[in-house]
């Protein structure tokens, strides 16, 4: 009898306790977050740059992000499987920089330069270059670079979509990923970029991942 009333007395206990802290994680919860820890270059487009952050975390935490990268078909995966590719991406655990805490994408950004990139880079960042360069991974030292063209192209048209896609395909290298000159659009590096732009781009619904 004294087991049942305490029983009872712990659940009376645990339903005020849920009154007045209801679960706000259910389906609210975060699994990942981005963090952005400096920006150079990006003269006028900062605000531009904080929003496309924005979206890329809304994807990410996204039931329709996790089932495109698990449904999926890529090369160049390490060799993982689409469920580990999807964990790797969540772990979020940079191995080139000076990288952060797991579970949050840790960036820092700026904009390609004469100075720290040399003429050939700046040669291949113009928009009717036979490159198409958008950006590079930093050399190894965990910071996304874009094309000062291609960052200012993409806000005059309000490419929010764009600019969060080349961060995830600039940051899939920054945890390990790498694609070849062959076939290179078919890598996970540049898919999965594709993903995250692909659902902006096209206004998706998306729907938070529940615990």
């Amino acid at each position: 009898m004294r087991n049942t009333i305490g029983v009872f007395k712990s659940m009376k206990v645990l339903g005020i306790l849920l009154l007045f802290f209801p679960l706000v994680t259910l389906g609210q919860e975060k699994k990942i977050t981005v963090t952005l820890h400096s920006i150079k270059g990006y003269d006028g487009h900062e605000d531009f740059a904080q929003k496309a952050i924005a979206k890329l975390e809304a994807v990410l935490n996204s039931t329709e992000f996790e089932q495109k990268v698990l449904k999926g078909k890529f090369k160049r995966t390490n060799k993982l499987s689409n469920q580990a590719l999807y964990n790797t991406i969540m772990q979020a655990k940079e191995v080139q920089g000076p990288g952060g805490k797991d579970q949050v994408v840790d960036l820092r950004v700026r904009t390609i330069t004469l100075e720290l990139d040399g003429q050939k880079w700046m040669n291949n960042c113009e928009l009717d270059s036979n490159a198409g360069t958008i950006g590079i991974d930093g050399k190894g030292d965990g910071i996304t670079a874009i094309c000062p063209q291609r960052l200012e192209l993409w806000h005059q048209r309000d490419s929010i979509g764009d600019l969060a896609g080349h961060y995830m395909h600039e940051y899939m290298h920054i945890i390990g990923f790498s694609h070849s000159w062959y076939k290179k659009r078919k890598s996970a590096v540049y898919k999965v970029g594709y993903i995250v732009r692909d659902l902006l781009r096209r206004d998706t619904p998306l729907h938070p991942i529940t615990p």
